[in-house]
């Protein structure tokens, strides 16, 4: 499983660190900080990866969704279901 990362504490989108190496290298700097991921419990909110949308559990997914398709192959979670997101407290460093 990738880890993601904040660009500070009120970004909405995550990213893995290969995209803040490009955009470091975009930027022409040698370093930045960056919040790690953690992700949210109990939040009743869901991330869709077909649609890049949050949805709330629940709703707006399933059988009717052109793109469901079960984990298991039957019924269920569909695969394009992820977790959510929110930035760690405590910045790193990440280095070219």
């Amino acid at each position: 499983m990738p880890k993601y990362y904040f660009e500070n504490q009120d970004s909405e989108l995550c990213y893995t660190k290969d995209h803040f190496i490009e955009e470091m290298k975009d930027r022409g700097i040698s370093g930045m900080e960056v919040y790690p991921a953690k992700i949210t419990f109990g939040t009743g909110y869901f991330y869709c990866q077909e649609y890049a949308e949050v949805g709330e559990s629940g709703e707006s997914c399933g059988k009717f969704c052109e793109f469901y398709k079960p984990r298991n192959g039957k019924n269920g979670r569909c695969k394009h279901h992820s977790n959510c997101y929110e930035p760690s407290d405590e910045p790193i460093k990440l280095n070219l």
